[in-house]
């Protein structure tokens, strides 16, 4: 039957409401909610309060500190088995703390590496206009390539044509010079 509020249990068990929440959440306590109030079973605070799962805590003043130590007693019969699985679960979590530590650190490199890199689609479409543009500019170039040798040929018509112009204008004076001479 669902008739203690968390804050009853706590204080019948000599623990906090957070530890309470604890103890809902790994399923060691039953709970049902109504509104805001959350509403423990009996039987499961029957059981833990038989089980000894209970901790007293006790507040030492030092003398020549004035900080408080607080100590947790375990009852007697709790703390003989309870120390190897303790220890095997701190080990525990140093490993699971050391792996989440390294992949926390893997993550950030790869997040860095992302961040720093350009996505494919952007490089594939770069490549295609680079490939786009060389071909492009190769095409320019034949067509440059064809004007140069038309200009060339035209130059040297040119040349060929003034050349031979001016052998004719030169002819021609003398021609020219002659005919006054002989008619002086």
């Amino acid at each position: 039957m669902y008739t203690l509020t968390r804050q009853e249990v706590a204080d019948e068990l000599g623990i906090s409401t957070r530890s309470i929440d604890r103890y809902i959440k790994s399923g060691k306590l039953r709970s049902k909610k109504q509104g805001k109030i959350v509403y423990v079973n009996n039987k499961d605070v029957e059981n833990l309060k038989s089980s000894g799962n209970n901790y007293q805590e006790v507040i030492v003043p030092k003398k020549k500190k004035m900080k408080e130590e607080i100590v947790i007693k375990k009852n007697e019969k709790d703390s003989f088995g309870l120390e190897s699985v303790y220890i095997d679960l701190r080990e525990q979590i140093k490993e699971k703390d050391e792996l989440i530590q390294k992949l926390s650190l893997s993550l950030g490199k790869s997040e860095e590496i992302i961040k720093n890199s350009i996505s494919l689609i952007d490089y594939k479409k770069s490549q295609f206009l680079l490939e786009e543009s060389k071909g492009y500019l190769s095409k320019e170039i034949e067509s440059l390539q064809e004007e140069k040798e038309v200009l060339l040929k035209e130059l040297k018509y040119e040349k060929s044509s003034n050349v031979i112009l001016i052998i004719f204008t030169v002819l021609l004076f003398i021609v020219a010079i002659i005919i006054w001479f002989v008619q002086i």
